[in-house]
């Protein structure tokens, strides 16, 4: 991580008391909760839930850096640096899962994959609290997570909301261990993740990270609700520190133009999907001040609308036209030749992002999406050699 200044920290209660009535009441989320002063429930009496506060203890009733929790269970090797999905396959999570001692804590697009929830199920199993937010609308869309959530999950003691519908889409895809170890990326849980899409996934020990996004996770979950019980009218986003860390629709559109505006001599990107033409006029600023540009992106979005694979492919063909040089995958996709869902860029091999945020026209801008900014050597080097390897097998556009 890039150095900055350290938010006050944040305390948060024991994570496994018994659920109190909010949690079996049907009725408890009807009222509004006071805007930017969310509770996190289950909070026993006196716990502190603001968003400055004293350090969280963890599991072993010590304080400070969280950095020395962040090696495999196993083997006690530094975690996983950069995945790649498909070929990485599901090792980051499971290992993620079995670092937690007493809470996991995942805010994700869709959670439906079988060997995802059986990693789930043995952290519950050993006395672990494990709480997710999964998006609304995918969650009513998709049939096999509902079922799979419902009788791998919470049947077996996970706790689940569905994410606030103001936010037209929630996909931060974070997951967040004890408070020693955030895994995020581009990737959702499900089967076809791990099966076909091109993915990135990346762990942080960051200190001024793991608190922000404990913040965001209690504020989410407050403002969030139950299959079945109405959320509340608003979804506040707490404050968001270091500055590397972009957290939409806060700070997520300023920060990518930010990155993209530092490149000098080459920018490289993926992105799932085109339309936001603010974010898009910084790639052709950056091919006039002569910067290579080189973005991949599928030549049709999975699951998208009409309207929105016309505004996808108009991009494409504006921004190839204007100097970008445009790889697309697809429209065939196979664990070979993955669909190219990632969300990343490399910027003048200093610099690299990865995170759920893309060049939608409502991923920075109103969706709940998350990201991070790292100058680590070995991320942006293999970050560098994966988006070489995928440009060259890629088609052109047209």
């Amino acid at each position: 991580m890039l150095e900055s200044l350290s938010p006050a920290p944040f305390l948060e209660p024991d994570p496994r008391p018994a659920l109190p009535d909010w949690a079996r009441s049907a009725s408890s989320y009807s009222a509004l909760f006071p805007f930017g002063t969310p509770p996190e429930p289950p909070a026993p009496e006196g716990a502190m839930l603001s968003w400055s506060a004293e350090p969280e203890r963890d599991a072993r009733g010590s304080r400070g850096d969280a950095a020395d929790s962040s090696r495999d269970p196993l083997t006690g090797e530094p975690f996983d640096r950069l995945q790649v999905l498909p070929e990485d396959g599901r090792r980051i999570y499971r290992k993620a899962f079995a670092l937690a001692e007493r809470q996991i804590r995942i805010e994700i697009c869709v959670l439906e994959d079988p060997k995802i929830l059986a990693g789930l199920r043995d952290a519950l199993d050993r006395g672990v609290r494990v709480r997710a937010i999964v998006d609304r609308g995918k969650y009513e869309a998709l049939e096999p997570e509902r079922q799979n959530l419902a009788a791998e999950f919470v049947a077996a003691g996970g706790e689940l909301h569905l994410s606030n519908p103001i936010f037209p889409r929630s996909f931060p895809k974070t997951i967040l261990i004890d408070s020693k170890l955030l895994v995020y990326g581009s990737a959702c849980l499900d089967s076809t993740t791990f099966a076909q899409y091109r993915d990135f996934a990346l762990s942080s020990t960051d200190p001024t990270v793991l608190r922000t996004i404990r913040r965001l996770f209690a504020n989410d979950w407050a403002y969030s609700a139950p299959v079945g019980q109405e959320p509340p009218a608003f979804n506040p986003t707490p404050p968001v520190e270091p500055p590397e860390l972009l957290i939409a629709p806060r700070n997520a559109a300023s920060g990518m133009a930010d990155l993209y505006q530092q490149a000098e001599r080459r920018l490289d990107v993926y992105t799932e999907e085109l339309g936001n033409a603010a974010l898009e006029s910084e790639l052709v600023a950056a091919v006039a001040r002569g910067v290579i540009v080189r973005l991949i992106t599928p030549v049709q979005v999975n699951g998208a609308s009409e309207e929105q694979n016309r505004q996808h492919t108009a991009s494409i063909q504006a921004l190839a036209a204007a100097g970008v040089r445009v790889r697309t995958s697809g429209p065939l996709e196979s664990f070979d030749a993955p669909y190219m869902h990632a969300r990343a860029a490399r910027v003048d091999g200093r610099l690299a992002y990865v995170g759920s945020i893309s060049l939608s026209p409502d991923s920075a801008t109103l969706n709940r999406e998350m990201g991070l900014i790292e100058d680590d050597p070995t991320i942006v080097a293999q970050l560098g050699r994966q988006f070489v390897k995928d440009f060259r097998r890629l088609t052109p556009a047209a």
